[in-house]
């Protein structure tokens, strides 16, 4: 039972691999998932459409430690008594860039008038406090002058439809109050038109580039000096002769700032177990396995079945209809001091041994 691989030895001093489900505060993995892993290698093989692959990840991290971070939170709505008020740099609000106008001090603080704010930017404050004027003038234009005559000109049409529908639908008559009707139609619409562009020029659009944001105080954890041994395999061999001279293009793994060193890329051919092997590093273990005991403790004066902490591990993913990704989690354990044995055949479980002797236990999943 032999499988062809890629064997990567990997180096980080420092990394987060953050937890989807975490959002106060920012959890780490206690490895890469899949998913991280799988997506920096196509990053660095220069793929554009997915390249099918699994994946063993081992290793241990020397210490963990969380760090404060500040973290900015865009409100629904443009308050005007709290928070910060920023205006945003990209106008297309593609970018989520700002530059501060005015911090709120206390609760009842108002940016439009001035009251207990704390200025960062006065031509910003004016132009806000202008725009919050033109909103209300376009408000009393709206309820003073388009209503009414927008009102006036329904009547009409109603009036108009009434008097069609008692004539016959053969006459002149019926004609001509049909496209009257029809006039009245598309004044109605050219009137909501032309007052929706102007409320958009001069208010709605300059107004939505000023938002408010809360800043609050959360953490994330931090991983130091990890050590990481990852083998992938492939059903494509040029898959793996990609990842093998891609493979020091990959500059870090989980943010773009924990950066990665390449200490070892090699080709191995694993194999199955012979005997009694107990592994050296943490790893993920695939849960079916743990049940199935293909994977246990040493100690057989205990219970076969080994202690970890479970997770379901992104990998691949699929586009939705709505253009999200939907990742396929797979249930691992997060385990450490187990054996295997030579009853792991067709669990996709091998050994890698090295020249010196030594050995890793490679656990796809």
């Amino acid at each position: 039972m032999c499988k062809e691989a890629i064997r990567l030895v990997l180096y980080q001093s420092s990394a987060n691999y953050r937890r989807p489900e975490t959002f106060e505060n920012k959890m780490t993995y206690p490895l890469p998932p899949f998913s991280t892993v799988i997506g920096a290698i196509h990053k660095a093989c220069g793929y554009t459409e997915t390249h099918e692959m699994d994946v063993s990840i081992q290793g241990r991290y020397g210490s963990m430690s969380r760090r404060i971070y500040r973290d900015y939170n865009f409100l629904n709505s443009t308050f005007d008594d709290r928070g910060i008020l920023v205006k945003m740099t990209n106008e297309s609000m593609l970018s989520t860039a700002f530059v501060k106008v005015a911090e709120a001090k206390k609760q009842g603080s108002s940016f439009e008038k001035n009251a207990d704010i704390k200025v960062y930017d006065q031509n910003l404050l004016e132009e806000y406090q202008s725009l919050k004027r033109k909103g209300r003038e376009v408000q009393i234009l709206k309820n003073e002058k388009l209503k009414p005559e927008l009102e006036r000109l329904r009547e009409e049409k109603k009036k108009l439809a009434g008097l069609r529908k008692q004539l016959d639908k053969l006459s002149q008559e019926f004609e001509r109050v049909k496209e009257q009707e029809e006039d009245v139609r598309e004044k109605i619409a050219e009137t909501e038109r032309k007052f929706s562009e102007y409320e958009k020029s001069v208010f709605s659009v300059p107004y939505s580039h000023f938002r408010v944001l809360t800043t609050s105080i959360k953490q994330y954890e931090i991983l130091s000096d990890i050590d990481l041994i990852i083998h992938i395999t492939a059903k494509d061999r040029g898959t793996l002769e990609d990842i093998y001279e891609n493979v020091t293009n990959m500059t870090s793994l989980g943010r773009s700032e924990d950066f990665v060193e390449v200490k070892e890329a090699a080709w191995v051919t694993l194999r199955g177990c012979e005997g009694e092997l107990e592994s050296e590093y943490p790893a993920y273990l695939a849960i079916e396995n743990v049940r199935r005991q293909k994977v246990f403790t040493k100690d057989k004066g205990m219970s076969r079945q080994i202690v970890g902490t479970k997770y379901a591990i992104p990998k691949m993913y699929t586009i939705s209809e709505n253009g999200q990704r939907v990742f396929d989690k797979k249930k691992v354990l997060y385990a450490s001091g187990y054996t295997i044995d030579d009853m792991t055949e067709g669990a996709g479980i091998y050994v890698d041994w090295l020249d010196d002797g030594k050995y890793y236990i490679v656990n796809f999943v």
